[in-house]
């Protein structure tokens, strides 16, 4: 019974143990849904406080059997109660300015009704880039100081720069753009990636002084983020102009005594155009009458008024005098103007239609105007604007004496009536633009009429004449001009006719004159007409001649334009000048070559004369040695043993003699062997007895070397070998 109890409790416990473990092996709370260990995010940097981020892969309900909660206190993020989500807390940025860039956490996972430790889950939050921030210029606004001469494509300002403090991408690139203004064709970015301002237009501190650009920075987004500044430019004035008169003529009269001359219609004034600078002026008098100016009148340098320095003789104070007055500026003197005082002969009171010119009178005041004789004169130039006061009349016998109103008209001209008009004062006006061309001179008619008590008309006739301007620039009838020359190497005689260069100006009185530049521009000549000769001819002409020709006109200022030409040889004219060049070439090197031939034969003659001569007195040059004039065998030393020669037997002293002959007379020319038929034996026997005093003298001089020698050989090869040819020249000589 006992054992029966026994085994019943065991039984139970067992099947207890084994339900325990089996539960336990079937729990699966907390573990990621589809496996891993740690749950990954990626949120926008723009994504709202609140908003969720994601839900976690957890298994269990986080209500009923499982507990989540974060590990870290202050958290970005936060886990929403009874929920899987997670929820943003505070604001992200992937730039880590207003909020955290990245989130990291651990998610702590507790089973309900267990008592083991709670699973830690890794959660990662990527916070990803959006186009948040707009570029943020660097040093802006932006100024600078140019001046007026600077040339077109100068970079005027470097440097420019905005920051996009977005990730690097489209969204961080910044392109730089010009917004459209005023002066916005002024200047312009090299490139929208560079910040590099360019100068697109020429500046003048005449028209503008200072000027403000707009520019923008944007970056690449979609839609993209930008921002504006300005660049401000301050245009310095430079020394381009030269001074200008207030009139292009003054009027005065000549005095009877000395004096200053009244100048009309103002005093004579100039002065510098370049307003930024204003340099000062000095007026001169330039001889336009030879030393006769100089003598009679002066100029105050800085008043402008002019002095009659004395009386003038009655045959000159009868005509009038015109005279030239330069302003020169003081710190450039190669800026400068002229003028014309035209100083008119004294006379008496004369009366005309419309005034009256005393002894001290002066001409009406504007534009050249001159009464003479009844007829009014004027000039005006043809770049005159319309409203430009021509000149001015007067009436000193009308009703404006007495108050009363005058009233002028232009009458017997319908042509002058459409280009001028005349004011209530009796100033002429210009209504038109002029055109020298289509009409160089304007004969007019002009009334005036009083309207007072005493009614009075007078008319005088007014001339105007046009003086022309140079309005046109030259201009060639092509952009490009081709010619080709035929054979200059045949020509018959130069100069040749090579094309004609075609070239017009709008103004009708310039006269055109054309320059040539280039390499081979001296071998050419362009007349006045346009036509282009051949002057001068080289036999090394390439195939193609490009040169540039520059016309002028006459006008003032003088305009030019520059066109290229290009003058080619024809196929035959080309091959004949290659020809010629290999012509000279291959006889070049024919000469060096022969020149070279024959210093190596000289070399190669002389060496071998050399090597004959020593081949010759060793006995190996091929032939024997010929004999002495007086018998003895010139050889007989060199071919014979040391022994035998310097031997202690009793015919030494004569071996001796032989070799001291032969070894003398082996180095004369002269002392070999002639022909003997037909010589002289009285003159053979003199020779031969010379010969041998010169033996006896050479014998003895080596009779001390040739035993010095013999003691040499005979410790070497014991007497019994020959002597080297070495040795033997060197005993020869």
């Amino acid at each position: 019974m006992v054992l029966k109890c026994t085994l019943s409790v065991l039984f139970c416990s067992l099947v207890f143990m084994v339900g325990t473990i089996t539960a336990q092996l079937l729990d699966n709370r907390c573990y990621l849904d589809g496996g891993g260990s740690a749950v990954n995010f990626f949120a926008n940097e723009d994504i709202t406080v609140g908003a969720v981020v994601g839900s976690l892969r957890v298994l269990g309900d986080p209500g009923k059997d499982i507990v989540l909660t974060l590990r870290e206190k202050d958290s970005p993020v936060y886990i929403a109660p009874g929920t899987k989500d997670l929820i943003v807390a505070k604001p992200l940025d992937k730039e880590g300015l207003i909020g955290p860039s990245a989130v990291f956490v651990n998610v702590i996972c507790e089973r309900k009704f267990s008592d083991d430790a709670g699973i830690i889950i890794p959660v990662n939050i990527r916070v990803t880039d959006v186009n948040d921030n707009a570029p943020v210029w660097i040093g802006a606004p932006y100024k600078l100081n140019l001046s007026e001469v600077t040339v077109i494509g100068t970079r005027i300002l470097q440097g420019i720069r905005a920051h996009d403090l977005d990730q690097p991408g489209p969204y961080s690139t910044v392109e730089y753009q010009t917004l459209p203004g005023p002066y916005s064709d002024f200047v312009a970015f090299v490139t929208p990636l560079e910040g590099t301002l360019v100068l697109k237009k020429y500046i003048d501190y005449e028209t503008v002084q200072n000027f403000t650009v707009k520019i923008r920075a944007q970056d690449q987004g979609k839609p993209p983020k930008y921002s504006d500044t300005f660049v401000t430019i301050r245009v310095l004035d430079s020394d381009d102009q030269n001074p200008k008169f207030d009139r292009d003529v003054y009027y005065g009269q000549l005095l009877t005594g000395q004096g200053d001359i009244a100048i009309t219609p103002e005093t004579i004034h100039a002065e510098d155009q370049d307003r930024g600078i204003r340099a000062d002026i000095r007026y001169s008098i330039v001889s336009s009458n030879g030393a006769e100016d100089a003598l009679n009148f002066e100029i105050h340098p800085t008043a402008g008024t002019i002095r009659q320095r004395r009386t003038l003789p009655p045959a000159q104070a009868r005509q009038s005098r015109t005279i030239v007055v330069k302003a020169t500026q003081v710190d450039n003197p190669d800026r400068y103007a002229l003028t014309t005082v035209i100083l008119a002969a004294p006379q008496g009171s004369e009366t005309g239609p419309l005034g009256v010119l005393g002894d001290r009178s002066v001409q009406p005041p504007v534009g050249g105007a001159e009464f003479v004789r009844g007829t009014f004169y004027a000039t005006v130039r043809e770049d005159a604007r319309p409203g430009t006061k021509v000149s001015q009349l007067t009436d000193q016998h009308g009703g404006r004496a007495h108050n009363e109103p005058v009233r002028y008209s232009i009458v017997g001209s319908p042509l002058a009536q459409d280009q001028f008009r005349v004011g209530p004062g009796g100033e002429i006006m210009l209504a038109k633009p002029l055109n020298y061309r289509r009409t160089a001179q304007y004969t007019f008619a002009i009334e005036s009429s009083s309207t007072g008590v005493e009614r009075s008309t007078n008319t005088t006739t007014v001339v105007i004449d046009v003086l022309p301007a140079n309005m046109w620039e030259p201009r060639f009838r092509k952009p490009f001009y081709s010619f080709a020359i035929e054979n200059p190497l045949h020509a018959q005689q130069l100069p040749m006719l090579v094309g004609r260069i075609e070239a017009a100006d709008g103004d009708r009185t310039d006269e055109l004159t054309f320059v040539l530049k280039g390499n081979y521009s001296n071998l050419f000549r362009v007349d006045p007409y346009g036509n282009l000769w051949l002057v001068s001819n080289r036999t090394d002409l390439p195939l193609a001649m490009r040169l540039l020709a520059t016309v002028t006109d006459s006008g003032t200022p003088p305009k030019s334009a520059t066109v290229p030409v290009v003058v080619k040889l024809r196929p035959e004219t080309a091959s004949l000048t290659s020809n010629l060049l290999i012509v000279n070439i291959v006889v070049a090197c024919a000469l060096g070559l022969l020149l070279i031939g024959g210093f190596v034969r000289c070399v190669y003659r002389r060496r071998k004369r050399k090597v004959a001569s020593a081949d010759q007195l060793t006995g190996h040059g091929g032939g024997a040695i010929p004999p002495l004039k007086h018998g003895v065998d010139s050889g007989r030393f060199l071919l014979q043993r040391s022994e035998q020669r310097l031997g202690l037997h009793g015919n030494g002293g004569r071996q001796l003699g032989d070799c001291a002959a032969s070894s003398t007379l082996g180095s004369d020319n002269q002392d070999f062997l002639e022909h003997e038929g037909g010589e002289n034996p009285r003159r053979s026997q003199i020779h031969n007895t010379r010969a041998l005093d010169r033996e006896e003298l050479a014998g003895q001089n080596l009779n001390h070397l040739l035993l010095q020698w013999q003691e040499k050989y005979d410790e070497k090869n014991n007497g019994t070998e020959d002597m080297s040819i070495d040795d033997k020249l060197i005993v020869y000589f």
